[in-house]
């Protein structure tokens, strides 16, 4: 599984590479299977949409007041709880 992570979230990021996933950065060509970032923060802006996001099943998840746990959670599951 590839993992975009927004650069300010670097706990998250570093937490899951110690856990085995591959996350790679905004600069990235990569397409991802799943984005994390703080989306009340804008974290979305700095995905390239054109070559991170796969055309079809990219989750998104709001890091938000998640922990590792609940973000691994997430992955795995690929399971959100809903918005509202």
């Amino acid at each position: 599984m590839i993992i975009y992570v927004s650069k300010e979230l670097k706990s998250i990021s570093s937490e899951l590479r110690k856990r085995g996933y591959t996350v790679v950065e905004e600069n990235s060509s990569s397409p991802c299977d799943a984005i994390i970032c703080n989306i009340k923060n804008g974290g979305l802006q700095n995905v390239n949409m054109q070559s991170n996001v796969r055309t079809e099943g990219t989750l998104i998840i709001d890091s938000g007041s998640k922990n590792i746990d609940e973000i691994e959670y997430i992955l795995n599951n690929r399971v959100y709880s809903s918005l509202f």
